[in-house]
C-alpha cells in the first residue's frame, strides 16, 4: 500500500460512518395535498418523537418554487425506513410517490447553542 493509499485509509478509519435513510417525495397528484398536509404533520411530528425522524422539510428551487420534500429517516435498516415511508399520508394516498436512499454521514460539523436565560437556540 502506498503512502497516499495509507493516509487515506488513516482518516477514514475516523470518519463517523453513520447511516441514514433519505425519502425523496414527488408530487403525483397536487390537489389532493392539502387535504393531506395536517395527517403528514402528525405522522412526521409522531415519528420525530420516536427517534425516527433527523429531519424533514421541503425543497425549493432556484426561484423558490417548492419542487418536492425530503425525510431523513433515523433507523436500523432499509425496510424499516422504507415501511416508514409507505406510511407517509402523501405517499399512502397516492398523492405523493417516494423513493430511497441510504446516505452515508462520514464528515460534517453541527453547533447548537442553548441560552438557558430566554429558553432560545440556535443550530447553525
Amino acid at each position: 500500500m502506498s503512502e497516499k493509499s495509507a493516509e487515506v485509509e488513516a482518516i477514514k478509519s475516523k470518519m463517523l460512518k453513520k447511516s441514514y435513510y433519505l425519502m425523496f417525495r414527488n408530487v403525483v397528484d397536487g390537489s389532493r395535498v392539502p387535504d393531506l398536509m395536517l395527517d403528514h404533520y402528525q405522522w412526521l411530528i409522531n415519528l420525530e418523537k420516536q427517534g425516527k425522524v433527523f429531519a424533514s422539510g421541503p425543497m425549493f428551487d432556484k426561484e423558490g418554487e417548492k419542487s418536492a420534500g425530503i425525510t431523513v429517516f433515523s433507523t436500523e435498516t432499509w425496510e424499516e425506513a422504507e415501511a416508514l415511508a409507505a406510511d407517509d399520508p402523501f405517499c399512502a394516498s397516492g398523492a405523493m410517490e417516494f423513493s430511497l436512499k441510504r446516505w452515508q454521514i462520514n464528515e460534517g460539523r453541527i453547533n447548537i447553542a442553548v441560552d438557558f436565560s430566554d429558553s432560545t437556540f440556535s443550530i447553525a
